[in-house]
């Protein structure tokens, strides 16, 4: 037995994945009958997220702030500044974001973002796939499932920070950004912090910690209050939070194939195992789906990673795991030793094999040949998760 299709597309979860999708195939005007459901009552500015690109882009529109320098540095003070000719790095702010993707949905009558709803089930019936959710059931003929996952990773990225104002200027050079500062790590693992000058005034001053287990926000507000007593920030007025953790390298998971629902968002590959940058990773699936969609052959999820590049980030993932403590260690070489261009392009997924090859010489050798032969410790991100998933009062900031 067949039934009335509610919808063509179901994109379960509305956040950054969910909305771009559905943001394009509205400014598409691709006709398909497409439903967003997003458990949020209303978005909030709870995140941030940076990129490398050219000055001019087609994201040009977003982007509140770019800086042409990026620093990092050591404990000592020793900075290394990088630019790359043609590059900025660039900032967009979740209300700038939400705004925008929710004004593109509301220009077309055939994409419907529900907010406040939550898909519970997903089972694959005849003539499509039924979603059942809080507000009852849906049928489509196909489903993105965009929603986080409870999962194991192999590290983790654990963060939190503040948007700071004061009346005095702030101690640090607002026409760069602090990528990675005063760089140390122990047993646990890396420590840093980073920091978007946003005007003389105002900044977002974020503590991360990089180690083999999550982080809770209480001990890292706790090191950032500390961070910032010694920046001499500790009376500068808090405007808002934004913090998370990133799974770096997701781990062994049991796969759940169901017909018609592929997977996108950071359970489905879009973060870089090795980097925790996937706003333009999550850019390009979008156009990817968008176009398959438009040519009559389904969604899609994420392209499989290249065989380089995930080989590499598991030697690099599984090195710094085996030794946490000089986890710093690596950092700075490639900062001192890497060329800011072939950096940019390992980080922005652009590597050439010139690239691979300045990055693994600057590199010590010996820690990163124990793992050449090891076993691989974690499995793609494209493998689908099964777990259900699991609420959480963190925001994840992709950078």
């Amino acid at each position: 037995m067949t039934f009335a299709l509610d919808a063509d597309l179901v994109i379960l979860g509305g956040g950054l994945a969910g909305l771009t999708l559905a943001a394009r195939l509205a400014r598409e005007r691709s006709g398909l009958r497409v439903v967003v459901l997003e458990p949020r009552t209303v978005y909030q500015d709870d995140r941030s997220w940076c990129f490398w690109r050219p000055e001019q882009n087609d994201l040009s529109h977003l982007v509140s702030q770019s800086w042409k320098t990026w620093t990092f540095s050591d404990p000592a003070g020793r900075t290394f500044r990088h630019q790359v000719p043609g590059l900025t790095y660039q900032y967009i702010r979740a209300r700038d974001f939400y705004a925008s993707m929710q004004a593109d949905i509301a220009l077309s009558s055939r994409v419907d973002l529900r907010l406040g709803v939550s898909a519970e089930t997903v089972t694959a019936v005849a003539g499509g796939v039924r979603v059942e959710t809080s507000a009852g059931s849906l049928l489509a003929r196909q489903v993105v499932d965009t929603r986080p996952r409870a999962t194991e990773s192999m590290l983790y990225q654990s963060f939190v920070g503040f948007e700071l104002e004061r009346e005095h200027p702030f101690p640090f050079d607002p026409r760069e950004v602090t990528l990675m500062g005063s760089l140390t790590a122990d047993a646990e693992g890396l420590r840093f912090v980073y920091t978007l000058p946003l005007g003389p005034n105002r900044a977002i001053v974020e503590w991360t910690r990089f180690g083999m287990a999550p982080i809770k926000r209480e001990r890292l507000v706790g090191e950032l209050d500390e961070v910032l007593t010694g920046l001499g920030l500790a009376d500068a007025r808090r405007v808002r939070t934004e913090g998370g953790v990133l799974a770096m390298g997701l781990g062994k998971q049991t796969a759940e194939s169901i017909p018609g629902v592929v997977y996108a968002g950071n359970a489905g590959g879009a973060l870089r195992a090795a980097s925790g940058y996937g706003f333009l990773r999550i850019q390009r699936w979008a156009r990817l789906c968008t176009e398959s969609l438009l040519a009559g052959q389904g969604a899609v999820g994420h392209p499989e990673e290249p065989r380089v590049r995930r080989t590499f980030d598991r030697i690099f993932l599984q090195a710094v795991r085996a030794h946490p403590e000089r986890t710093a260690e690596y950092f700075l070489a490639l900062a001192r030793g890497v060329a800011p261009a072939a950096l940019v392009r390992f980080l922005s997924d652009g590597a050439r094999p010139a690239d691979y090859a300045r990055i693994i010489s600057s590199l010590p050798w010996t820690p990163f040949l124990a793992q050449v032969a090891a076993p691989a410790t974690f499995s793609p991100a494209q493998t689908l998760p099964a777990a259900k998933p699991t609420p959480t009062t963190e925001t994840s900031v992709q950078r």
